[in-house]
């Protein structure tokens, strides 16, 4: 399970004293296109009622878009009226007057395992408003296998502040350029194979991150580390066992 923790204040001083809402997106399905069951917890409200992220493309895209899509899902159902496709969300309603604001807002992405106490941070991310200006505001994304990235300056001005509905806004920027566009769902990673000894093969560099690197980690973790040949740098791997990672890796 993904758990997405949002607190006051920034990354280096979050603490569950100073948490806000939080997320959690479980698998009903583990498949290459999965199905997740979400909940979302919200401030002085408690837990939503859960939602459904179908068919969603793994090791396709940036966690942080599976975060928005399960955010918009939760906050805003019936702007999906056919989930099975694609995610959206209701433009922002900007206020004049009593603009509600945040100074520091953070987000992290753990994943929680079964069982065991091995939680592992994959993602971070902190919102911070400009100093001189209410509701402007510019983040910083971290994620596991991506470069740190930082947004332009973004505007969110509502009357009543969620602080999931800011983390949300601040991931469509990032995603989309628009604080009030869902991205076009990413699309299953499934290069075409090449016949290599008689056996399928996928050539490894063909593949894109998250994917590529996520693989090449799964495969060593598996003590099944890529076939070297001269036509892929980075290696080679039997399509089948990439289907095995696509169907078991998290």
């Amino acid at each position: 399970m993904l758990r997405v923790s949002i607190h006051a204040g920034p990354l280096a001083s979050i603490s569950r004293s100073n948490r806000l809402d939080w997320l959690d997106i479980g698998y009903q399905r583990l498949a290459p296109a999965a199905d997740y069951k979400v909940v979302l917890f919200k401030i002085g409200e408690g837990a939503l009622l859960p939602v459904d992220l179908p068919s969603y493309p793994r090791w396709s895209a940036s966690l942080w878009d599976l975060v928005a899509r399960s955010i918009a899902r939760s906050l805003f159902p019936a702007a999906a009226p056919n989930p099975a496709l694609q995610e959206t969300v209701p433009a922002a309603v900007h206020v004049e007057k009593k603009r509600a604001f945040a100074e520091v807002i953070s987000a992290v992405i753990q994943h929680m395992p079964n069982a065991g106490p091995a939680v592992h941070r994959l993602g971070s991310l902190q919102i911070d408003e400009h100093k001189t200006s209410r509701c402007r505001y510019r983040a910083q994304i971290e994620e596991d296998l991506r470069p740190v990235r930082k947004t332009d300056e973004f505007y969110f001005a509502p009357g009543f502040l969620q602080p999931s509905e800011l983390v949300l806004r601040a991931t469509l920027f990032w995603l989309s350029g628009s604080i009030d566009v869902m991205p076009p769902r990413p699309l299953l990673q499934a290069p075409k194979g090449k016949m290599i000894d008689g056996k399928e093969c996928l050539l490894i560099h063909q593949l894109k991150d998250p994917a590529k690197t996520g693989l090449v980690r799964w495969l060593y973790h598996q003590r099944r580390p890529p076939i070297p040949n001269a036509a892929a740098p980075e290696g080679i791997v039997e399509y089948a066992t990439f289907h095995e990672f696509l169907e078991k890796a998290v």
